[in-house]
């Protein structure tokens, strides 16, 4: 057994009561509470006192007063799907192209607290911003009512406690994802050679500790089957889920007794759609789940080892968000949204999520040492230096279905590489 310190923080992302007849106001209305007390201090560190702070509803165009308004961000985007355009499509009036990418510079944003909401314009990068920012704007109204910006700030994810030094060699923090276990035969060399690494059994020259094994969702399989067009209704998909399980829950089993494993669930696994996805049941994981050193675990994600804190996604948060911006990788999707303070900005608007009503669980208030996202087309990573300091290992943990590799993470430095383990096979 480990003898180093593990505390769950994912309690905030299991849900004990499900009620999905709640409008998702309440969800945008306690994110912009919460995030309004957490980054007004930060504006007034990084402006002062003598810039006041203003509700939308108190500006007024006759005085051209500098002040500072919070609120959440509203992006009008022409090219988002919508069930009125859909609608219209069926009708046969004005068909709408179907896009990949619905970021276009024409883009407007908006400014919106409880009350009232601010077109904004200025120094505004709109194909960086996305629905459901809260951020702190330092400008002046204009005479045509819109909110000339001088300056945005967001809350950049709060403080950051200082990693713990430890004397007890290398802790390596291990991150995969993307088993892809349907799939497996294209890669099993692959796949046996990583599950021999992890055993112990290659120690490539290097006196380490495999700390913890964290498998970033799709471990069934890593994209939607495609489906054949039939009059048939019998259904190969539940049997090919069922060996899946099996055959995971055997591999979970072996690498539990050299490392302590927490799975997520992901996209394509068999698990709830809307974020948080709630971990596995039990006894879906029969063998491994008797072990003390395996657990199914939520997606989102958050942990402490060693009192580093390490928060993650199986990645819907970044792919979603590359969708509605003109962000194009996902290290630097996963870098905006650490800077924004907040996992999933984009959800409700385009990204499923549970209609909480009580508080929005996905903000950042605590600063993470370690912050990933998983199913990435390939393996990337940088070291980010926040406003106050902090410093967080980004990592784009790659799909082991497409790249054989895995992430690793030194916890006492911070350092990140990948190792493949591909053999060369051919599909």
């Amino acid at each position: 057994m480990s003898t180093h310190q593990y505390e769950s923080y994912s309690q905030k992302f299991l849900i004990k009561s499900f009620d999905y007849q709640k409008q998702f106001s309440h969800l945008y209305a306690h994110r912009l509470a919460e995030m309004t007390s957490l980054i007004q201090k930060r504006a007034i560190d990084h402006w002062g006192t003598a810039v006041p702070i203003k509700k939308l509803c108190d500006l007024r165009e006759d005085t051209e007063e500098e002040c500072i308004i919070i609120g959440t961000i509203y992006k009008h985007q022409t090219h988002k799907p919508s069930i009125l355009k859909e609608i219209s499509e069926e009708n046969q009036l004005a068909p709408q192209p179907p896009r990949e990418n619905y970021s276009d510079p024409e883009d407007k944003i908006i400014l919106e607290d409880e009350l009232q909401r601010v077109r904004l314009h200025g120094k505004v990068r709109s194909e960086e911003l996305a629905t459901g920012i809260v951020c702190a704007a330092m400008g002046l109204i204009e005479e045509d009512g819109r909110f000339d910006v001088q300056e945005l700030i967001f809350y950049e994810s709060g403080l950051q406690k200082p990693l713990k030094k430890m004397e007890t060699g290398d802790r390596l923090l291990i991150l995969v994802s993307g088993l892809d276990w349907v799939n497996s035969h294209n890669y099993v060399d692959s796949l046996n050679l990583f599950q021999h690494w992890l055993r112990g059994n290659l120690q490539c020259g290097e006196k380490s500790t495999n700390l913890r094994l964290i498998i970033a969702g799709n471990s069934v399989r890593s994209c939607e089957e495609k489906r054949q067009h039939s009059l048939q209704t019998k259904c190969t998909d539940s049997k090919d889920t069922i060996d899946a399980m099996k055959a995971l829950d055997a591999w979970f089993t072996a690498w539990s007794s050299s490392l302590a494993i927490d799975v997520m669930p992901g996209p394509y696994d068999p698990a709830n759609f809307m974020l948080p996805q709630q971990p596995f049941h039990s006894c879906m994981f029969p063998t491994a789940s008797k072990h003390e050193n395996f657990q199914s675990v939520s997606n989102p994600y958050a942990c402490a080892v060693d009192e580093a804190l390490i928060v993650g996604t199986a990645g819907q948060n970044v792919k979603d968000l590359i969708r509605c911006t003109a962000i194009e990788k996902p290290l630097n999707a996963l870098r905006f949204t650490l800077k924004w303070g907040h996992i999933a900005p984009t959800a409700p608007d385009t990204l499923a999520c549970y209609p909480y009503i009580h508080s929005d669980p996905f903000v950042m208030k605590e600063c993470p040492h370690v912050y990933f996202a998983g199913n990435c087309k390939e393996f990337s990573s940088s070291l980010h230096e926040g406003s106050n300091g902090q410093k967080t290992r980004l990592v784009c943990v790659p799909s082991f279905a497409t790249t054989q590799s895995v992430a690793v993470v030194n916890l006492d430095n911070l350092d990140c590489h990948e190792i493949s383990f591909n053999c060369g096979q051919d599909d």
